[in-house]
């Protein structure tokens, strides 16, 4: 009968399977850690004292939904944005430049589709005095 062996680890190998834990742990942080400093930054569509306010009012009619991004900055000032939509045979990108007065809110466009809202994925971000904003997808009308 043989008897069957333990492999006892050396140092170099216990260190380097906790530098790979520690790889793989980051790894898995990075997305999570993303995700919560997008959303510290996400501009609420709607009251609060946020100095840049953003998303994007949806209305549906006749089989059809229109999607209209806007921005409200508290004071007067300018930025950029990016408006996405995918869906079904669809990829739009808009980009540009705007400028806002005093709480007032300003359109950026409007994108009209076939289809109810649930179809389409949207990306909406806003840069406003060097920040970037992420705008909410289910803002009320304006």
């Amino acid at each position: 009968m043989t008897r069957r062996q333990r492999r006892k680890f050396d140092r170099p190998t216990l260190r380097l399977g906790a530098m790979a834990a520690l790889v793989v742990a980051s790894a898995c942080a990075a997305p999570i850690l993303a995700t919560e400093v997008a959303e510290r930054k996400a501009a609420v569509g709607g009251g609060g004292g946020e100095p840049v306010q953003c998303g994007v009012a949806t209305a549906e009619a006749g089989g059809a939904t229109t999607f209209r991004p806007w921005v409200r900055t508290v004071a007067a000032g300018s930025g950029s944005y990016r408006f996405a939509v995918s869906g079904p045979g669809t990829e739009i990108d808009q980009a540009g430049d705007f400028e806002t007065a005093p709480g007032r809110p300003e359109r950026l466009g409007e994108v009209q589709l076939a289809g109810r809202p649930g179809r389409y994925e949207i990306a909406f971000t806003v840069r406003v005095a060097g920040e970037d904003y992420l705008c909410r997808a289910d803002a009320a009308e304006l």
